[in-house]
């Protein structure tokens, strides 16, 4: 609503101060799967041409408001990155208190609603404090913002936030909101300027110039209020940026968790790629890291082909897993690089050791018929304190055992929740004994991808080619 503010500043040069954000260290893990890039969403043109002046993500202008912003979630299919990794809602708002410095930029921890009821909603960015509540009218004055403030304990006011953050959770996009603060307590908006924007978000110039006709004072308020806007916006460009530079394993919570999927993979064939796939689109993941295993504790014998073998192979075999879901698929050398056996509570320790964040934001992709030994793993009572096991039912069992045995496992361990472990994948055989078996014999196993029977050519593993 205030383009033609910015509009009329950009002719006098302003300039501001960046406004600086910590990035995050490089993961060490290998990427088989880059996530998507993240995408910013602003209200009006204006915001959008900030964005990209300043900043290097791709931006999405929807006009303001709830209606526009329901309307363009309805048109994810159009947009440049249609499912990105994390969705940004950026652009300006007012500040409902005295410490909202105008000119700033706010990243916005909970996003609010004047509707009784419901519920505070948390954004992705785990580092920010704010809040922001949405108001279907503009606050203009101090009265009103007071009124706002008293009301809703916010920090910031906007035309759109809670129904963006909203529509983000019903798509499983992670999700952020950079707001720069335009006007706080001290400083009204000018009343005109509700006339100044289109539904398109685009500014009507030849509103802006009768409003001035009408009233030549108005020049001087949009003159300042652009200067400030100019600078909260470039501002708001920076830390949008810098969100948009988090990785998947960053963008877990316990509502979007980190799947990790251990084993021997010796070898791995496309069905465990339909597992990984298909539980990162259940659980609405950011990331998945496979993780192959040094050796297996329950079983007497070490995986015949070598570490860096299996390394090769799930590279292969888990490259385009996760294709469509918009998560970072990761190859992890952490097991392999452990003495000794593997145990998954001391990598799960490692991994919150690492991303403290993920301390209940895990779940373990594990077997119907693993999960029947639980009880023999180690410290089994403490990792499924900092992680949850995410259960695919394998033959022969079916879904009904599978969750007779759960049910018994909660009355008996008190870990209520585990018939709620299973995830709805219909029932999926993955038999790696059988593959090695048909190699030895030289024959090709039915399930293996081109790229993993090729590599294990390769490297004539499992016996393969040595009958003739």
């Amino acid at each position: 609503m205030i383009a033609a503010a910015l509009h009329l500043s950009s002719c006098l040069g302003w300039r501001s101060v960046p406004f600086g954000m910590q990035g995050i260290a490089p993961a060490k893990d290998e990427l088989l799967q880059h996530a998507p890039p993240s995408l910013v969403l602003c209200p009006l043109h204006c915001e959008s041409r900030a964005l990209a002046k300043f900043g290097k993500l791709p931006v999405l202008t929807i006009g303001p408001g709830a209606e526009a912003m329901r309307a363009a979630f309805a048109n994810r299919a159009r947009w440049p990155v249609p499912q990105p990794r994390l969705i940004v809602l950026c652009g300006l708002a007012g500040a409902l208190h005295s410490d909202g410095a105008r000119g700033d930029a706010r990243s916005i921890r909970t996003a609010l609603s004047l509707t009784a009821g419901a519920p505070a909603l948390t954004s992705a960015d785990r580092q920010a404090h704010g809040s922001i509540v949405e108001s279907p009218t503009i606050a203009f004055a101090r009265a009103d913002k007071l009124r706002l403030h008293a009301s809703s304990h916010a920090d910031l006011v906007d035309s759109e936030s809670y129904t963006f953050a909203s529509c983000a959770e019903a798509a499983g996009i992670p999700w952020a909101i950079v707001r720069g603060v335009s006007d706080d307590l001290t400083h009204d908006l000018p009343r005109e300027v509700a006339e100044f924007i289109d539904a398109q978000g685009r500014t009507r110039y030849l509103r802006v110039l009768a409003a001035v006709a009408r009233r030549p004072k108005l020049a001087l308020d949009l003159l300042a209020l652009g200067r400030i806007a100019g600078s909260a916006l470039r501002n708001a460009a920076f830390a949008a940026d810098a969100l948009g530079c988090l990785g998947g394993i960053d963008l877990c919570s316990p509502s979007r968790p980190l799947v990790l999927y251990g084993g021997s993979f010796d070898p791995p064939h496309m069905q465990h790629a339909v597992i990984l796939r298909e539980s990162v689109r259940i659980l609405r993941a950011p990331c998945a890291i496979v993780m192959p295993a040094a050796k297996n504790p329950l079983k007497r014998d070490a995986p015949p082909a070598t570490p860096d073998a299996r390394l090769a192979l799930c590279r292969a075999n888990f490259g385009n897993a996760a294709r469509d879901t918009g998560a970072e698929v990761r190859l992890s050398t952490l097991e392999l690089n452990r003495a000794g056996a593997s145990y998954t509570v001391d990598t799960v320790i490692d991994l919150i050791r690492a991303h403290p964040h993920l301390r209940g934001a895990i779940r373990v992709l594990i077997g119907s018929d693993a999960v029947r030994d639980i009880e023999r793993w180690r410290r089994w009572e403490e990792l499924l304190t900092l992680a949850t096991p995410a259960i695919v039912v394998r033959p022969p069992d079916t879904l009904a055992a599978t969750r007779a045995f759960l049910a018994e496992f909660a009355q008996r361990s008190g870990f209520l929740d585990a018939p709620n472990w299973v995830l709805p994948i219909d029932s999926i055989a993955c038999a790696s004994t059988t593959a090695r078996s048909d190699l030895a014999q030289g024959a090709r196993p039915d399930g293996l991808a081109d790229a993993v029977f090729d590599e294990i050519t390769a490297r004539r593993l499992y016996g393969f080619g040595d009958q003739r």
